[in-house]
């Protein structure tokens, strides 16, 4: 297949899938341009533990670095960094100071959703739920503040290990268990007013959205509604079309070159660690309506274990 533009994606996890999938969907509908290649590299560093269990935040920004270095050399005209711990961590790397490819993040995308949902409706006042590196860091906060936006009609919950557990098993008991507890603690959280935006900081928690929806609304008579920044973050790039502009011509793998082939979007998933079975099959489930090819690539994944 002829790739006019090769695309890496990554995440600490299973999370930026619903990216990666909303992403193949949206070109695959387009139909334009011929032959994107999508490879979507889970970041998680070790077998037993991830980026907020390591000792501190230079640790966690040595692990992403070398994790950064090995997608350079896959040659990708464009870096998508589908989660919020990593797009923090980004700008305390060695690599984020001379990039050799263009690096987005998915903490701009999810601010610019909610400070404009904020502008339009001034009774409303937002929760940011997240992981404990991506609230401890006050970024989202301090970014919405920078726009204009009150503080006193922002607060921020910490959901610490409902990433973990969405990854093991989204459907788990365990997983239900957690999402009613950062519910109800968005709930006690909330600074007062009318409509209340739960600001959704992980991918991960896109797979439970209308599950935390349901919890806080559980706990209130205010109207709840989720904003989730993975759609954002793909409806900009879907508009930016220099990021599918052509990376270089195709190689036949005999030193010739091929004709473009017809309009097609490939997906290929690579992470360092074992991906459990029970983990790829329901996630699988989630994101195959949207994308069968996403589905496809986590169920078919490349074990690499020394991939950086």
């Amino acid at each position: 297949m002829r790739h006019d533009a090769h695309v890496v994606i990554t995440d600490s996890g299973l999370g930026g899938l619903s990216v990666c999938a909303a992403l193949e969907r949206g070109l695959r509908v387009a139909a334009e341009p011929r032959g994107v290649r999508l490879t979507y590299v889970n970041a998680w560093p070790y077998e037993d533990r991830g980026y907020n269990d390591l000792p501190d935040e230079e640790a966690r920004a040595r692990v992403f670095d070398s994790a950064l270095a090995r997608m350079a050399q896959m040659q990708p005209a464009h870096i998508l960094i589908a989660c919020n711990t990593l797009s923090i961590l980004y700008p305390r790397t060695a690599f984020s100071r001379n990039p050799v490819v263009p690096v987005h993040g998915i903490v701009d995308a999810g601010v610019d959703l909610i400070a404009g949902h904020l502008a339009e409706r001034a009774d409303a006042s937002v929760v940011l739920l997240g992981t404990k590196t991506t609230i401890a860091s006050g970024e989202h906060a301090a970014r919405l503040v920078q726009r204009g936006i009150d503080p006193r009609r922002i607060a921020a919950v910490d959901c610490h290990g409902l990433a973990g557990s969405i990854e093991r098993d989204v459907d788990g008991p365990r997983t239900a268990e957690l999402t009613r507890e950062c519910g109800a603690r968005a709930v006690e959280a909330a600074p007062p007013g009318g409509l209340l935006f739960l600001g959704l900081c992980c991918t991960h928690y896109a797979y439970v959205a209308s599950r935390l929806v349901d919890a806080a609304s559980a706990r209130t008579p205010r109207p709840v509604r989720a904003l989730d920044p993975n759609e954002r973050l793909v409806s900009t790039l879907l508009h930016e079309r220099g990021c599918f502009a052509a990376s270089g011509r195709a190689d036949a793998g005999d030193g010739t070159h091929r004709a473009p082939t017809a309009a097609a979007v490939s997906v290929e998933l690579v992470s360092k660690v074992t991906l459990p079975d029970l983990a790829r099959e329901r996630i699988a489930r989630l994101v195959e309506p949207v994308s069968p090819a996403t589905a496809t690539a986590l169920l078919s994944y490349a074990l690499v274990p020394d991939l950086f």
